[in-house]
C-alpha cells in the first residue's frame, strides 16, 4: 500500500504525515507554494492531467487522499474562478485519474454543504449550501461521485491543529484578538454554533477508513463539542490568563462576508463514533497555546524572564530622528532620499542598507552613515508609551534582559547621553556585532549565545514584520509593539500591545 497525500503542507495533511511517519506507513505528499524539503515531497500541478497520471503511475501510488482546499471566505467570496479550479477542477482532474488508473480516492469535504436549519445532518440529507466555499465543495463531491467507484467522501466541521500557525485555522485564529493587548471594546459571535475536531482525532479516522476498506460518504465529527465563538474566545483567554472583560457577546444572529450556517450538526449510523478516542477542548488549546502561555510579569516571577528588545521604535521614538538625519545628509551631497512613506516600507520589510547599496559604494556609505551620526544628535528622542517605567521595572528587579539592534555604535551613544536610562543597561548587541542585518536572526542568536541564563521564558520585544523574523529564530514568544489601530501584525503569531504597562502584572 502507498498513499498519495496531495497537500501535505495544509493543516490536515502536515498532522496525517507525521502520524504515516509515525506508524511507519509508506506514503508521498505533495505541495504548492510552501515547499517541504523531503524525499517523499513533490511539487504537481493538478490541473495538468497528464503529469497527474504520469506521477500516480511512476510512484504506483494505490490510495489518493486529496486535501487542497481554498477556504478563505473573502476569495471564496469574490473570486469564483480561483476557488473553481482549486476546490472543483483539480478535485475533477485527480479522481478522473484515480479511477482511470483503480486507485482509491479520498476526499475531504465540509459541514458547509448543510444550511445549518435542521439537526442532525446525516450523509444522505438535503445539502444547501449558503455560500461559496460550501457550493463548491458540494460540486467537488459530485465530480467524485461522477468519477469513481472506490471513493470515500469524509465531510468535517471545523478543524484545527498544533502543528499550525495560529492564524491558519478558524479556531486558533480566535485567540489572535485575545492576544492583541488593546482592551478595546469587541463583540463576538454568541449565536452560531462550532463543532471543531482536532485534526489528529481527523488523521486517526483516515486511517480506519483505510484499513477497513470504506465506501462512500461518512460524517467524521466530535459529538462533545459544541461552542460559539464567543465561548472559544473565552477558554482561550482563560489558559492563556488574559483580561477577557473588554469581550462582548454578540446572541443575535449576524452576518459577515459570507453566510454562516447555523449549526451544521453531523452524524452518521454508518460506523460507532463510539468506538474513538476525542481529544478533550480544554487539552487541545493548551497543546495549541502551550508555548504562549507564561504567567504575567511581576516581581515574584521576574527571575523567570530573559528579554530580547529592540530599540528603535520599540522602546524609543527614534524613526522619524533616523529618518530625519538621513534626508539632511543627502540633501548636502544634492540627492534625492526616500518619502517618509518609502522609508517605513523599508525599514518595517527590509534594512536601510538595502537601499544604500543600490546607489553608493561601500565606502561612499560609511562617509554617509558618519555624517548621518552627526545630524542625530540634533533630533529629539523620546520614549515610547510607558517603555520607560518598564525598563526601570527590568532593572529595579535585576531582570535579565539584552537590548538588540540595527543601530551603529556611535548612534547608540548618542542615545545613552539623551536618555541616561540606558546606561544602566549592561547587555547590548549593536550593529557592528554581527554581519547580517534584521530579519536575519544572527543578533538575536548572538545575544541569547551571549546572554541566556536558562531562564524559563525568552520574551522578545518588536515593532517591525524585519524584527518579527529575526526573533523566531530564537523564540515562540514575541510581542510587538505598535500604536496603530490597524496594524499589519495580524498574520504573525505573536502578542500585540500599545503600552508598556499591559504587559507586567
Amino acid at each position: 500500500m502507498t498513499i498519495l497525500i496531495c497537500g501535505a503542507s495544509g493543516l490536515v495533511g502536515n498532522e496525517l504525515c507525521q502520524l504515516y511517519e509515525d506508524r511507519k506507513i509508506k506514503y508521498f505528499g505533495t505541495y504548492n507554494s510552501i515547499e517541504i524539503k523531503k524525499e517523499n515531497m513533490y511539487k504537481l500541478n493538478f490541473l495538468d492531467i497528464n503529469e497527474i497520471e504520469n506521477f500516480l503511475q511512476e510512484k504506483s501510488i494505490s490510495i489518493c487522499i486529496f486535501l487542497i482546499v481554498q477556504r478563505l471566505t473573502d476569495i471564496c467570496e469574490n473570486n469564483w474562478n480561483e476557488i473553481k479550479k482549486i476546490n472543483i477542477d483539480m478535485v475533477n482532474n485527480t479522481s478522473f485519474i484515480c479511477n482511470k488508473l483503480n486507485i482509491k480516492f479520498i476526499h475531504l469535504s465540509t459541514d458547509y454543504v448543510f444550511d445549518g436549519i435542521n439537526q442532525p445532518n446525516y450523509p444522505e440529507d438535503l445539502k444547501n449550501p449558503l455560500q461559496n466555499y460550501g457550493i463548491s465543495k458540494l460540486l467537488s463531491e459530485f465530480k467524485v461521485l461522477s468519477n469513481c467507484k472506490n471513493y470515500c467522501i469524509i465531510r468535517t466541521p471545523v478543524l484545527y491543529s498544533k502543528l499550525s500557525r495560529i492564524h491558519d485555522n478558524a479556531i486558533t485564529t480566535i485567540a489572535k484578538s485575545i492576544m492583541d493587548r488593546r482592551d478595546i471594546s469587541q463583540t463576538e459571535d454568541n449565536y452560531s454554533i462550532r463543532r471543531p475536531v482536532y485534526i489528529k482525532d481527523l488523521c486517526i479516522f483516515i486511517l480506519y477508513i483505510i484499513e477497513n476498506n470504506f465506501n462512500g460518504i461518512y460524517h467524521f465529527y466530535n459529538p462533545y463539542n459544541k461552542f460559539t465563538k464567543y465561548d472559544i474566545c473565552i477558554k482561550i483567554a482563560k489558559y492563556l490568563d488574559l483580561p477577557y472583560n473588554h469581550v462582548i457577546p454578540n446572541d443575535k444572529s449576524s452576518e459577515g462576508l459570507a453566510l454562516r450556517p447555523y449549526d451544521t450538526m453531523l452524524q452518521d449510523n454508518k460506523y460507532n463514533i463510539n468506538n474513538f478516542n476525542f481529544t478533550n477542548f480544554d487539552k487541545s488549546i493548551e497543546l495549541c497555546f502551550e508555548k504562549y502561555k507564561h504567567s504575567k510579569i511581576n516581581i515574584v516571577n521576574a527571575k523567570h524572564f530573559f528579554f530580547l528588545l529592540d530599540l528603535d521604535g520599540t522602546l524609543i521614538n527614534s524613526n522619524e530622528a533616523h529618518y530625519n538625519s538621513y534626508k539632511i545628509v543627502f540633501e548636502n551631497i544634492k540627492r534625492e532620499f526616500l518619502s517618509f512613506e518609502e522609508w517605513n516600507d523599508y525599514i518595517n520589510n527590509k534594512h536601510i542598507d538595502d537601499y544604500l547599496r543600490k546607489q553608493f559604494t561601500d565606502s561612499e556609505i560609511q562617509k554617509i552613515k558618519n555624517d548621518k551620526v552627526n545630524k542625530f544628535k540634533e533630533q529629539n528622542i523620546n520614549f515610547t508609551k510607558n517603555s520607560e517605567k518598564f525598563l526601570e521595572f527590568l532593572i529595579e528587579n535585576n531582570i535579565n534582559c539584552c537590548i538588540v539592534t540595527n543601530t551603529s555604535y556611535n548612534s547608540i551613544m548618542i542615545i545613552k547621553d539623551k536618555l541616561p536610562i540606558f546606561k544602566n543597561i549592561s547587555n547590548w548587541i549593536v550593529r557592528e556585532d554581527y554581519t547580517n542585518p534584521k530579519p536575519n536572526g544572527e543578533s538575536y542568536i548572538l545575544a541569547k549565545q551571549k546572554y541566556y541564563k536558562n531562564e524559563k521564558y525568552i520574551i522578545g520585544i518588536e515593532d517591525t514584520n524585519v524584527g518579527y523574523k529575526s526573533l523566531k529564530t530564537v523564540t515562540d514568544i514575541i510581542y510587538l509593539f505598535t500604536t496603530e489601530i490597524k496594524h499589519n501584525f495580524n498574520m504573525n503569531d505573536c502578542y500585540i500591545f500599545d503600552d508598556y504597562n499591559k504587559i507586567i502584572a
